[in-house]
Protein backbone atom coordinates (compact mmCIF):
# COMPACT_ATOMS: atom_id res chain seq x y z
CA UNK A 1 0.00 0.00 0.00
CA UNK A 2 1.23 3.71 -1.21
CA UNK A 3 2.53 5.64 2.03
CA UNK A 4 -0.45 7.59 3.40
CA UNK A 5 -0.77 11.30 4.09
CA UNK A 6 -0.33 11.17 7.44
CA UNK A 7 3.04 9.62 7.35
CA UNK A 8 4.20 11.92 4.02
CA UNK A 9 3.57 14.37 7.12
CA UNK A 10 5.95 12.97 9.79
CA UNK A 11 8.51 12.49 7.28
CA UNK A 12 8.04 15.86 6.51
CA UNK A 13 8.76 16.90 10.11
CA UNK A 14 11.82 15.99 9.52
CA UNK A 15 14.85 18.09 8.15
CA UNK A 16 17.97 17.17 6.69
CA UNK A 17 20.57 19.54 6.63
CA UNK A 18 24.59 20.38 6.25
CA UNK A 19 26.23 19.25 9.51
CA UNK A 20 28.23 22.54 9.38
CA UNK A 21 25.65 24.92 8.36
CA UNK A 22 24.59 25.33 11.83
CA UNK A 23 27.09 25.81 14.78
CA UNK A 24 24.70 24.72 17.25
CA UNK A 25 25.28 20.93 15.88
CA UNK A 26 28.65 21.06 17.23
CA UNK A 27 27.16 20.83 20.33
CA UNK A 28 24.00 18.18 19.77
CA UNK A 29 26.50 15.70 18.08
CA UNK A 30 28.07 14.86 21.67
CA UNK A 31 24.70 13.28 22.49
CA UNK A 32 25.10 11.02 19.42
CA UNK A 33 25.42 7.26 20.29
CA UNK A 34 25.68 4.21 18.66
CA UNK A 35 26.43 0.67 20.09
CA UNK A 36 27.74 -0.95 17.04
CA UNK A 37 30.25 1.06 15.40
CA UNK A 38 31.45 3.89 17.94
CA UNK A 39 34.00 4.67 15.28
CA UNK A 40 31.42 6.41 13.25
CA UNK A 41 30.58 8.76 16.31
CA UNK A 42 34.30 9.45 17.38
CA UNK A 43 34.48 10.75 13.15
CA UNK A 44 31.23 12.65 13.92
CA UNK A 45 32.65 14.38 16.72
CA UNK A 46 36.10 15.05 16.03
CA UNK A 47 36.78 15.16 12.37
CA UNK A 48 33.29 15.86 10.72
CA UNK A 49 32.53 19.65 11.04
CA UNK A 50 36.54 20.46 8.98
CA UNK A 51 35.83 17.55 6.59
CA UNK A 52 32.22 18.99 5.39
CA UNK A 53 33.68 22.66 6.05
CA UNK A 54 36.61 22.05 3.72
CA UNK A 55 34.20 20.05 1.16
CA UNK A 56 36.53 16.98 1.05
CA UNK A 57 33.24 14.70 2.64
CA UNK A 58 29.71 16.22 2.88
CA UNK A 59 28.17 15.43 6.54
CA UNK A 60 24.47 15.82 6.54
CA UNK A 61 22.27 15.43 9.58
CA UNK A 62 18.55 14.46 10.28
CA UNK A 63 17.01 16.11 12.73
CA UNK A 64 13.07 15.32 14.38
CA UNK A 65 10.60 18.53 14.82
CA UNK A 66 12.55 18.97 18.38
CA UNK A 67 16.16 19.66 17.07
CA UNK A 68 17.32 16.13 18.09
CA UNK A 69 19.84 14.31 15.68
CA UNK A 70 18.34 11.04 14.55
CA UNK A 71 20.92 10.09 12.01
CA UNK A 72 23.85 11.46 10.02
CA UNK A 73 25.07 10.28 6.81
CA UNK A 74 28.07 11.62 4.39
CA UNK A 75 28.40 11.90 0.67
CA UNK A 76 31.53 12.64 -1.70
CA UNK A 77 32.41 12.13 -5.81
CA UNK A 78 34.03 9.06 -6.20
CA UNK A 79 34.66 6.21 -9.69
CA UNK A 80 34.36 3.20 -10.23
CA UNK A 81 36.45 0.93 -13.05
CA UNK A 82 36.79 -1.93 -14.88
CA UNK A 83 40.40 -3.38 -13.80
CA UNK A 84 42.42 -5.90 -12.57
CA UNK A 85 43.95 -6.49 -9.21
CA UNK A 86 47.56 -8.65 -9.09
CA UNK A 87 47.26 -12.23 -7.43
CA UNK A 88 50.16 -10.61 -4.96
CA UNK A 89 48.12 -7.57 -4.00
CA UNK A 90 45.21 -9.94 -3.45
CA UNK A 91 47.10 -12.25 -1.60
CA UNK A 92 47.97 -9.67 0.81
CA UNK A 93 44.83 -8.01 1.43
CA UNK A 94 43.21 -11.74 2.00
CA UNK A 95 45.70 -12.43 4.87
CA UNK A 96 45.24 -8.73 6.29
CA UNK A 97 41.31 -9.43 6.47
CA UNK A 98 41.77 -12.56 7.95
CA UNK A 99 44.43 -11.35 10.54
CA UNK A 100 41.80 -8.44 11.23
CA UNK A 101 38.89 -11.05 11.74
CA UNK A 102 40.67 -13.10 14.20
CA UNK A 103 42.26 -10.32 16.34
CA UNK A 104 39.06 -8.62 16.92
CA UNK A 105 37.51 -11.31 18.54
CA UNK A 106 40.76 -12.58 20.55
CA UNK A 107 40.21 -12.10 23.84
CA UNK A 108 43.81 -11.11 24.72
CA UNK A 109 43.45 -8.00 22.83
CA UNK A 110 44.13 -4.90 24.95
CA UNK A 111 41.87 -2.45 24.75
CA UNK A 112 44.42 0.00 23.54
CA UNK A 113 45.30 -2.07 20.51
CA UNK A 114 41.43 -2.85 20.26
CA UNK A 115 40.73 0.54 19.62
CA UNK A 116 43.72 1.30 17.61
CA UNK A 117 42.75 -1.75 15.44
CA UNK A 118 38.86 0.22 14.88
CA UNK A 119 40.72 3.59 14.35
CA UNK A 120 42.94 1.79 11.56
CA UNK A 121 39.88 0.27 9.68
CA UNK A 122 37.73 2.85 9.86
CA UNK A 123 40.16 5.39 8.17
CA UNK A 124 41.32 2.62 5.57
CA UNK A 125 37.11 2.90 5.09
CA UNK A 126 36.58 5.82 4.14
CA UNK A 127 40.02 6.49 2.50
CA UNK A 128 41.79 8.26 5.01
CA UNK A 129 45.64 8.66 5.35
CA UNK A 130 47.58 6.15 8.16
CA UNK A 131 49.49 7.94 10.50
CA UNK A 132 52.67 6.82 12.48
CA UNK A 133 50.63 7.63 15.77
CA UNK A 134 47.37 5.07 14.17
CA UNK A 135 50.11 2.45 13.44
CA UNK A 136 51.83 2.92 17.22
CA UNK A 137 48.57 0.49 18.54
CA UNK A 138 48.36 -1.55 16.57
CA UNK A 139 49.73 -5.67 16.64
CA UNK A 140 53.31 -5.56 14.97
CA UNK A 141 52.12 -8.22 12.75
CA UNK A 142 49.39 -6.32 11.25
CA UNK A 143 52.01 -3.51 10.95
CA UNK A 144 54.19 -5.60 9.14
CA UNK A 145 51.09 -7.28 6.75
CA UNK A 146 50.28 -3.14 5.51
CA UNK A 147 54.16 -2.44 5.53
CA UNK A 148 54.30 -5.03 2.70
CA UNK A 149 50.90 -4.21 1.26
CA UNK A 150 51.79 -0.83 0.64
CA UNK A 151 54.81 -1.84 -1.12
CA UNK A 152 53.56 -4.04 -3.61
CA UNK A 153 50.99 -1.44 -4.39
CA UNK A 154 53.72 1.38 -5.14
CA UNK A 155 54.90 -1.14 -7.33
CA UNK A 156 52.55 -0.49 -9.93
CA UNK A 157 50.70 1.89 -11.88
CA UNK A 158 46.63 0.67 -12.42
CA UNK A 159 45.67 1.33 -16.21
CA UNK A 160 41.98 0.55 -16.61
CA UNK A 161 39.61 0.25 -19.69
CA UNK A 162 36.74 2.43 -18.44
CA UNK A 163 35.59 4.47 -15.16
CA UNK A 164 32.31 5.35 -14.35
CA UNK A 165 31.32 8.27 -12.75
CA UNK A 166 30.04 7.62 -8.98
CA UNK A 167 28.79 8.71 -5.59
CA UNK A 168 30.34 7.22 -2.57
CA UNK A 169 27.89 6.90 0.82
CA UNK A 170 30.56 6.97 3.29
CA UNK A 171 28.41 7.17 6.49
CA UNK A 172 25.71 6.01 7.29
CA UNK A 173 24.71 5.73 11.06
CA UNK A 174 21.78 6.08 13.81
CA UNK A 175 21.64 7.84 16.87
CA UNK A 176 20.74 5.08 19.39
CA UNK A 177 20.09 7.54 22.25
CA UNK A 178 16.64 8.43 20.08
CA UNK A 179 15.66 4.92 18.97
CA UNK A 180 12.07 5.42 20.89
CA UNK A 181 11.36 8.65 19.00
CA UNK A 182 11.63 6.75 15.83
CA UNK A 183 10.07 3.85 17.35
CA UNK A 184 7.18 6.12 18.55
CA UNK A 185 6.51 7.65 15.06
CA UNK A 186 5.07 4.01 13.80
CA UNK A 187 6.49 4.10 10.69
CA UNK A 188 6.20 0.38 8.99
CA UNK A 189 10.29 0.89 8.19
CA UNK A 190 13.70 1.18 10.13
CA UNK A 191 15.38 4.67 10.11
CA UNK A 192 18.04 3.59 8.04
CA UNK A 193 15.59 2.34 5.08
CA UNK A 194 13.88 5.57 5.39
CA UNK A 195 17.18 8.02 5.75
CA UNK A 196 18.20 5.95 2.30
CA UNK A 197 14.94 6.04 0.10
CA UNK A 198 13.57 9.70 1.29
CA UNK A 199 16.74 11.81 2.35
CA UNK A 200 20.32 10.02 0.79
CA UNK A 201 18.58 9.31 -2.58
CA UNK A 202 17.10 12.72 -3.32
CA UNK A 203 20.55 13.94 -2.68
CA UNK A 204 21.74 11.29 -4.91
CA UNK A 205 19.20 13.17 -7.59
CA UNK A 206 19.47 16.57 -7.43
CA UNK A 207 23.30 15.82 -7.45
CA UNK A 208 22.60 14.17 -11.28
CA UNK A 209 20.81 16.88 -12.12
CA UNK A 210 24.44 19.15 -12.15
CA UNK A 211 27.05 16.70 -13.26
CA UNK A 212 26.92 12.66 -14.83
CA UNK A 213 26.48 10.11 -11.99
CA UNK A 214 26.31 6.44 -12.81
CA UNK A 215 26.92 4.33 -10.13
CA UNK A 216 26.38 5.04 -5.97
CA UNK A 217 28.87 3.09 -3.95
CA UNK A 218 29.40 2.63 -0.52
CA UNK A 219 31.87 -0.17 1.78
CA UNK A 220 30.30 -2.19 4.25
CA UNK A 221 31.74 -2.69 7.43
CA UNK A 222 30.37 -5.74 8.72
CA UNK A 223 32.06 -8.31 11.13
CA UNK A 224 28.69 -10.27 11.64
CA UNK A 225 28.95 -13.73 11.22
CA UNK A 226 26.40 -13.90 9.01
CA UNK A 227 26.26 -10.91 7.15
CA UNK A 228 23.26 -9.08 8.42
CA UNK A 229 24.94 -5.58 7.51
CA UNK A 230 25.59 -6.50 3.78
CA UNK A 231 22.10 -8.64 3.67
CA UNK A 232 20.25 -5.02 4.91
CA UNK A 233 21.94 -3.27 2.23
CA UNK A 234 21.15 -5.77 -0.42
CA UNK A 235 17.80 -6.40 0.23
CA UNK A 236 16.10 -3.08 1.40
CA UNK A 237 18.57 -0.35 -0.31
CA UNK A 238 19.18 -2.08 -3.51
CA UNK A 239 23.04 -2.63 -3.84
CA UNK A 240 24.91 -5.62 -4.92
CA UNK A 241 27.96 -7.27 -4.74
CA UNK A 242 30.82 -8.66 -7.51
CA UNK A 243 33.27 -8.05 -9.17
CA UNK A 244 32.21 -6.61 -12.28
CA UNK A 245 33.36 -3.06 -11.02
CA UNK A 246 36.07 -1.69 -8.70
CA UNK A 247 36.76 0.97 -6.88
CA UNK A 248 40.28 3.40 -7.44
CA UNK A 249 42.39 1.99 -4.87
CA UNK A 250 41.51 -1.52 -3.96
CA UNK A 251 43.40 -1.03 -0.69
CA UNK A 252 39.98 0.42 0.94
CA UNK A 253 38.22 -3.10 0.39
CA UNK A 254 40.75 -5.08 2.86
CA UNK A 255 38.26 -5.20 5.78
CA UNK A 256 34.74 -4.25 3.60
CA UNK A 257 32.32 -5.66 1.06
CA UNK A 258 32.00 -3.24 -1.70
CA UNK A 259 28.61 -3.01 -2.52
CA UNK A 260 26.95 -0.88 -5.60
CA UNK A 261 24.20 -0.26 -7.62
CA UNK A 262 23.48 1.57 -10.44
CA UNK A 263 21.49 5.22 -10.98
CA UNK A 264 20.05 5.37 -13.53
CA UNK A 265 16.69 4.50 -13.03
CA UNK A 266 17.08 5.75 -9.15
CA UNK A 267 13.84 7.90 -9.14
CA UNK A 268 11.61 4.91 -10.18
CA UNK A 269 12.45 2.30 -7.38
CA UNK A 270 12.40 5.40 -4.58
CA UNK A 271 8.95 5.96 -6.35
CA UNK A 272 8.59 1.95 -6.05
CA UNK A 273 9.50 2.40 -2.67
CA UNK A 274 6.54 4.84 -1.54
CA UNK A 275 3.86 2.97 -3.53
CA UNK A 276 4.46 0.45 -1.34
CA UNK A 277 5.41 1.88 1.86
CA UNK A 278 3.11 0.05 3.83
CA UNK A 279 2.11 -3.99 3.77
CA UNK A 280 -1.15 -5.03 2.48
CA UNK A 281 -3.61 -5.41 4.50
CA UNK A 282 -3.87 -9.64 3.99
CA UNK A 283 0.08 -9.02 4.97
CA UNK A 284 -0.78 -7.90 8.23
Amino acid sequence: MKITEEQKALLESLRCERLASNQDNMRIVENFFNRRNPSLVNTLQNEAFEEDEDGSIAYYVVKDAKGHILFFFSLKCGSLYDSHVDSNVIKLLKKLNAFVQESLSDPELTEKQREGMTRFLEKIRTHKGVSKYDLDNLPKKMEQLFADLEKELSKEVTHVGRTYSSIELVHFCSNNEYDEVWHNLSLPHSIGVVVFWYFIVEKVLETMQFIGVQYLFLFAADLSDNDSLIGFYMDRLDFMRDDERATIKPIYDLTCEFMYQEVNDLEQRRQLFFDNFNPDTEEV
